[in-house]
């Protein structure tokens, strides 16, 4: 397993809803949408090879997630939801149940420890309302929300639309953090076309806008969390997943944990829409890891077959 950290030199806007909501950004990347990013990049530098990676990439990847300095942060359990506070504590239940990001050590306190909500302390270690640390040394906010005003361009003909102006919003990161992501490879050769296909990908951008400048990082490897990738066994999902039918054996979901989004978007370069599916969040538990899919999200009339990365990514949950 190896571990990737993006430090952006602009900022970004990914669309968190998959339909052109534009007047919001999601602050981390998707794994089906970072997949996406690397496919379309490696066509332009290995075309030939594009017919079989599009169907079976030789990389497994997780979303990508906030790290500031040496802290990485990840998505929180979603069956630790339930958490038992002193009576002293239950005024501050709002504000734990906002928490989404947990630094290594809380997430792997959480998965055994009913009590692990006790070691936050709620007025130092918060940053955003929504990432928690043992760490008192986080800054007031990792990344800000910029909104700047649009004119709408007709897809069809290029032209700007009369009077259709909209507000288009992107995410700056602290400099001294960033997004990170999990990988792993078939081979050697593969994880050395993916790191020329990934340093390509940060001087060309990801996300919307990427001809004015946004989205473009700089990466380096970065410590690899305490985590093992899960064979066999209780496993948590660090990236959407949409389950292959072999996973979808008699009683799967039994004793799991799993919340539902919606993916969508759009194929690029085209002005015609994906396929909208369903897929299993980050942070959703199973009691095995599921294998997942890539999904073919083709249109008519398109001379090529558009695939979305469902396959999962899965560590053992403890």
């Amino acid at each position: 397993m190896d571990c990737y950290r993006l430090k952006f030199t602009a900022p970004f806007h990914v669309d968190s809803r998959g339909n052109a909501f534009y007047e919001e950004s999601g602050s981390f990347i998707h794994s089906d949408t970072l997949s996406s990013a690397i496919l379309a990049t490696w066509a332009l530098i290995w075309p030939e090879q594009m017919s079989q990676q599009a169907q079976t990439p030789s990389f497994r990847l997780s979303s990508a997630f906030p790290y500031y300095q040496d802290r990485y942060f990840l998505p929180r359990v979603l069956s630790s939801q339930a958490i038992r506070l002193p009576p002293d504590k239950l005024k501050q239940a709002k504000k734990l149940k906002k928490i989404q990001w947990l630094d290594t050590k809380l997430w792997l306190a959480s998965l055994t420890d009913s009590d692990w909500a006790n070691a936050i302390d709620l007025e130092k270690s918060v940053c955003q309302s929504v990432l928690a640390s043992q760490s008192n040394a986080l800054p007031e906010k990792l990344w800000l929300e910029e909104e700047r005003p649009r004119l709408a361009i007709d897809r069809n003909d290029n032209q700007a639309a009369e009077s259709q102006i909209f507000n288009f919003s992107r995410i700056w990161l602290d400099p001294n953090g960033g997004l990170y992501f999990l990988a792993v490879f078939d081979d050697e050769a593969s994880r050395q076309q993916f790191e020329t296909a990934l340093r390509v990908l940060g001087d060309s951008g990801i996300g919307a806008d990427r001809t004015s400048g946004n989205g473009c990082f700089t990466w380096n490897r970065g410590r690899i969390p305490d985590l093992q990738i899960a064979e066999q066994g209780k496993a948590i999902a660090l990236s959407l997943v949409n389950p292959a039918p072999s996973d979808c054996q008699t009683g799967w979901l039994e004793g799991s944990a799993y919340k539902l989004v919606s993916r969508g978007g759009w194929i690029g370069g085209s002005g015609i829409r994906k396929q909208r599916v369903r897929m299993f969040a980050e942070g959703s538990v199973f009691n095995q890891p599921l294998t997942g899919r890539m999904i073919d999200v083709s249109v008519d009339h398109l001379p090529h077959k558009v695939f979305r990365d469902g396959r999962g990514f899965f560590v053992k949950a403890g």
